[in-house]
């Protein structure tokens, strides 16, 4: 993380949006009104100012030949619990591609028929949501909106988690995980928080699965 942006964001009283430029991991910090911190300039930046209005959960959008990375962040969430780690877990595809590959497990929270079309290079499978669950909250999502979505998501969650940890358990303990979804959002949040909490160290790819292919 940024010295001058972990510095900033611990003075901000109000909610903002991270910004993440993915191909060199510059970032900026806004409140939709302003630019508050980071080294991005220009047309860029004027960008992310007006973009930055409407976001409301983790995503990657495609700018002019750019690949951009937003997350908005509860400040006192992220002061009272969270803090630097909020941050620090997050990690661009070339600083995947620079770790050892002998000392990282990477794993893909995606649905089980997403990660048997395509997936990232020795990645194994958790999944957040099994097929049936994951076309059952998108469909829950078109029909019923959002927040039943959100709450279907939410029981299977706590139904899956044993399933989840079971699988999890197994893994090496001295080795750091990175977990990624579709897009760096969700379903990686949330695999990744259950892994923390099983006492793993772990990563979160910005970007998801869609970043890795946009590099490739």
């Amino acid at each position: 993380m940024d010295e001058e942006i972990l510095s900033r964001l611990l003075t901000f009283k109000n909610n903002v949006i991270l910004a993440i430029r993915l191909k060199d991991g510059k970032k900026m910090i806004t409140d939709g009104k302003k630019i508050l911190a980071g080294k991005i300039s220009g047309e860029l930046a004027s960008f992310i100012l007006n973009y930055s209005k409407d976001i409301e959960a983790p995503t990657v959008v495609e700018h002019e030949d750019e690949l951009l990375y937003f997350e908005p962040i509860d400040i006192k969430k992220y002061l009272n619990s969270i803090g630097k780690e909020l941050i620090d877990e997050l990690i661009t595809i070339s600083e995947l591609e620079e770790m050892d590959k002998d000392n990282i497990i990477i794993v893909d929270a995606r649905a089980p028929r997403e990660y048997a079309q395509q997936t990232i290079p020795n990645a194994i499978n958790i999944p957040l949501f099994l097929d049936d669950e994951h076309e059952l909250i998108g469909k829950t999502y078109k029909k019923e909106g959002k927040d039943k979505a959100i709450k279907l998501a939410s029981d299977i969650i706590g139904e899956g988690i044993k399933r989840i940890t079971k699988t999890a358990v197994n893994l090496d303990r001295n080795k750091t995980i990175v977990v990624f979804c579709a897009r760096g959002g969700m379903r990686s949040q949330a695999i990744a928080t259950i892994l923390k909490l099983m006492g793993f160290k772990v990563k979160r790819l910005i970007g998801g699965f869609k970043s890795y292919r946009a590099n490739k």
